[in-house]
């Protein structure tokens, strides 16, 4: 593991004492989460990829058995850690480097002259030589998770079974590598090593390292002395703040609780599938969601690339715990979510308003944080509260300020802005769009398929945003009406636990998740005298409003909740 990091440290010596010091440029970089790198002693093709998964392939090949891939918790108690050090081979970089500068017109040419070209009739040899990079103290591969959602999230079609892998980092702890490349004596120069070199840093820190990198994997920290990273033309990068109070979300071992960069990704995907589910037949809102978020197999099979970047930035405090019980956590940071232009403000960041209004994210993410009595007679929490802040210049001033990236509690904002994002759907992929195909049994979001409404309650916001506590541990107080009217268990209104509408995730591989979604919004009900409000989003699933069904019925409930607003979708028919 140490010869890597003494070769790059001899190759620098060896340039200083032949007067060749320009010709040589290193660095630290740092980690900032995990990367599906490469692993010593076995640097081959595939653990450049997936870092070793002695588990075998993320999906069966040919002569395996679903069965012969040993499961996240076993793989936790016997292989955590494999007997393998991470590094990131020079590779990698190189194609990082030749990546980012294809996407620039004015420097692919300076590229190909640098870095060397092939084409059907001439090999061009480069002059930069890429070195590993290593980190500073050798590094085991950790045990990390993919747990496939999409078809319980959205389709409730019971627990995907979590695939387990190996990364380079833990997620917690920070890992500095040493990036290092050098010219080629008496074929580059000092200041093309320098182009080269400022090249390097606009690729580490714009794109990551490794595999996933698109899901957050990779994510590089530069040096002090780097410059500020230029964004692929056409690309623009929209920054959140959020903070997030949960019962918690978890990786690999659910006992820790982990707010991972994947967590968000699903988030992002589950939400822009329920929308071209709305909108799409099924098979082009899976090939439509393939070409923006990636998929290596979107149906046809064909594996699918994305043009979707997501990166989270861990902030301060991170995973911090309430004062008292029970616990919730508190996570604070920033999104960055890049993407072509009008993908990202017509297709993308409409879906996130739409969907940081009804709920959370990760674990419990379709209930507000509330405090729920378990069967054994202690208290847990449940849920999470979700704000995403985004800058936005005044006016008036010139200056720039954060707000929240919300829609207003009026119908007439949620109807325009689904119809001006339905209308670049249709501008951009004219020939996918078909409306009359909305009776799949599946979460779909638009106005025939889904109901929203806002509703009184709770009273007071249940925690204490500063102190980080309860405000008022008795259970009913945390619940406003939304969550009341899911609670309630009498003859005709049974509706937690019920697989048909309140769902029963704790319920193992035979879970069943809600067909409701609850976000409490910290906006007063005038009429009720409430302080806090509830959104209420259900998602009919195929059914109609008129039905004989638990879902219709808990639609005509939830509209003769008093003081109830419909912001937007499907409405109990009008009582003769």
């Amino acid at each position: 593991m140490y010869t890597g990091i003494e070769l790059i440290n001899l190759l620098e010596k060896q340039h200083q004492k032949r007067s060749q010091s320009g010709l040589f440029k290193k660095d630290t970089f740092i980690i900032q989460w995990r990367a599906k790198v490469g692993s010593f002693p076995h640097p081959d093709v595939e653990t450049i990829v997936s870092a070793g998964e002695p588990c075998g392939a993320w999906r069966p090949g040919q002569g395996q058995r679903p069965e012969d891939k040993r499961n996240v918790g076993e793989n936790w108690q016997q292989l955590r850690t494999l007997p393998l050090n991470g590094y990131i081979p020079g590779s990698c970089i190189r194609g990082l480097v030749r990546a980012w500068a294809k996407q620039r017109p004015e420097i692919k040419p300076r590229m190909y002259q640098l870095l060397g070209h092939q084409d059907n009739d001439k090999i061009t040899a480069g002059k930069i030589e890429f070195l590993d990079a290593w980190p500073e103290t050798a590094t085991k591969l950790t045990l990390d998770i993919v747990n496939p959602q999409q078809e319980f999230q959205v389709y409730h079609q019971g627990q995907c079974t979590p695939l387990s892998l190996y990364t380079l980092g833990n997620g917690r702890d920070k890992i500095p590598v040493i990036v290092a490349i050098r010219g080629i004596p008496e074929k580059a120069t000092e200041e093309e090593v320098n182009e080269v070199w400022e090249w390097v840093q606009q690729a580490l820190g714009l794109y990551g390292v490794g595999s996933r990198t698109a899901s957050g994997y990779g994510s590089l920290k530069l040096p002090n002395s780097a410059q500020k990273l230029t964004h692929d033309p056409d690309y623009p990068v929209k920054q959140f703040e959020f903070s997030l109070y949960s019962q918690g979300s978890a990786g690999p071992d659910t006992k820790t609780m982990e707010l991972r960069p994947s967590h968000w990704r699903g988030w992002l995907r589950s939400w822009l599938m329920r929308f071209f589910l709305g909108v799409m037949p099924e098979n082009l809102a899976k090939l439509t969601v393939a070409e923006l978020m990636g998929d290596i197999d979107a149906g046809d099979g064909n594996s699918r690339k994305g043009c979707v970047r997501l990166q989270m930035i861990q902030g301060k405090p991170w995973e911090e715990r309430s004062e008292n019980q029970p616990s919730f956590y508190l996570w604070k940071g920033k999104l960055q979510i890049s993407a072509p232009k009008d993908i990202l403000n017509k297709i993308i960041l409409p879906i996130i308003r739409f969907a940081v209004m009804v709920g959370g994210v990760g674990r419990g993410w379709r209930r507000p944080l509330h405090i729920f009595c378990m069967d054994k007679g202690y208290e847990a929490a449940r849920g999470t509260h979700l704000i995403l802040r985004h800058k936005v210049k005044d006016p008036n001033t010139g200056d720039f300020r954060y707000i929240n990236f919300t829609l207003p509690l009026k119908p007439e904002a949620w109807n325009k802005e689904y119809i001006t994002w339905l209308t670049a759907v249709r501008n951009l992929w004219s020939d996918r769009v078909s409306i009359n195909n909305r009776n799949i049994k599946a979460e779909v979001f638009s106005p025939t398929t889904c109901a929203i409404y806002v509703v009184p309650g709770p009273d007071e916001n249940p925690i204490d945003v500063n102190s980080l506590e309860w405000e008022n541990v008795d259970a009913v107080d945390t619940r406003g009406d939304g969550m009341d009217l899911i609670y309630q268990n009498n003859e005709n209104q049974r509706y937690k636990r019920n697989p048909d509408l309140g769902g029963n995730a704790a319920g193992g591989g035979n879970g069943h998740c809600s067909w409701v979604s609850i976000k409490r919004v910290n906006i007063p009900n005038i009429q009720e005298e409430t302080k806090c409000q509830e959104i209420v989003c259900l998602f009919m699933g195929g059914q109609t409003p008129n039905a004989n069904h638990v879902r219709s019925r808990f639609l005509r409930d939830l509209k003769n909740i008093n003081g109830n607003v419909h912001l937007f979708g499907v409405q109990p028919p009008a009582e003769i």
